[in-house]
């Protein structure tokens, strides 16, 4: 196995590139109010994370996630799947990220990712016995290097990642996520470790947008396309796609931007979330029991994080601590 593997820069890799990096310098004049950027990368932190799962077959959906709904047992492993990504990009992006990527780095991302899924003695573990990918047949689609080759082709990936030479960054960020997936150094978890270490690669290198952009929704969206390539030998048509995932978001997130006229922060909010604020807002002060009256086919659960999230926003505050707390609009 090559690292890097065989590839060509093409003159649409060249195009693209060209129209991520204008993106970018559009975007990084683009005066967005605080609050309203602190929600947006909220949304874009709970995407990233919900469609990472999805692209595994987690069927938990963004309104899965933000209602908290579910009671059912079967639903218990994907909500920890999705909150673990969430937790695992949280920390990626409140604390800043090592000058060097080692091999730790990439085995507390697994450890993040596995937490209460797997036994912890298997999490942040390399594989220690052979591999395979299926297709949904269950036929072997390629078969992984076994455990022996592990450490040495990380330590070639690693030197990729962390050299400073003339491939230029996005089209180096495509190779490691292709070697990456390749290499397979996992039993679980390879394709949601890959996909953070791609956010982690974008950040150093400035390409995160703010914290913005959800490349994630858009491999999602051509996750066939996705896995066909990432079996290919030249790497030269996935850098391609890649890069055109990263334009396609890019430009959603500028026209997302551009159509917000004079936003308020409330404009952001979730349907029943800015139902709740308008009635707090005409009624001055409210109870839990008045706003669940109002929507009683909501469960009390559901509308309680409704409100713990409208007060972490900094929408309302609560008063009091007991059963019969109060809940009134923060006046900026």
């Amino acid at each position: 196995m090559d690292i890097p593997p065989l590839f060509q820069i093409t003159n649409n890799m060249l195009t693209t590139i060209a129209q991520i990096e204008g993106l970018r310098s559009s975007l990084e004049i683009t005066r967005v109010p605080d609050l309203i950027l602190s929600h947006l990368r909220s949304e874009s932190l709970l995407k990233s994370s919900v469609f990472s799962a999805q692209i595994e077959g987690n069927t938990l959906s963004v309104q899965d996630i933000q209602n908290r709904e579910s009671e059912k047992n079967e639903t218990d492993y994907q909500h920890q799947e999705v909150e673990n990504i969430i937790n695992a990009l949280s920390l990626m992006r409140e604390n800043e990220l090592p000058q060097i990527i080692d091999l730790d780095f990439i085995l507390t991302l697994h450890k993040q990712v596995m937490h209460n899924l797997v036994h912890s003695s298997q999490a942040g573990k390399l594989r220690r016995e052979p591999s395979a990918i299926f297709d949904q047949s269950g036929n072997v689609v390629y078969m992984t290097p076994p455990p022996s080759q592990l450490e040495p082709l990380l330590s070639d990936l690693l030197r990729l990642i962390n050299q400073s030479d003339n491939i230029f960054p996005l089209i180096k960020i495509a190779l490691v996520h292709l070697c990456f997936e390749k290499i397979h150094p996992f039993l679980d978890g390879n394709g949601r470790v890959g996909r953070l270490i791609i956010q982690a690669l974008l950040a150093k290198h400035n390409y995160h947008f703010q914290w913005l952009l959800s490349i994630e929704e858009g491999l999602q969206e051509k996750k066939q396309t996705y896995y066909v390539l990432l079996d290919r030998n030249d790497a030269s048509e996935f850098i391609e796609f890649f890069l055109s995932v990263i334009l396609d978001e890019a430009e959603k997130l500028k026209a997302n931007l551009s159509n917000i006229n004079n936003p308020q922060p409330q404009d952001f909010l979730l349907p029943r979330r800015k139902e709740i604020l308008n009635i707090i807002t005409e009624q001055n002060i409210v109870s839990f029991d008045q706003l669940h009256r109002r929507f009683l086919k909501i469960p009390d659960r559901t509308l309680r994080y409704d409100l713990q999230q409208l007060e972490k926003a900094g929408f309302i505050q609560k008063v009091g601590t007991t059963r019969g707390a109060m809940y009134q609009v923060i006046k900026h």
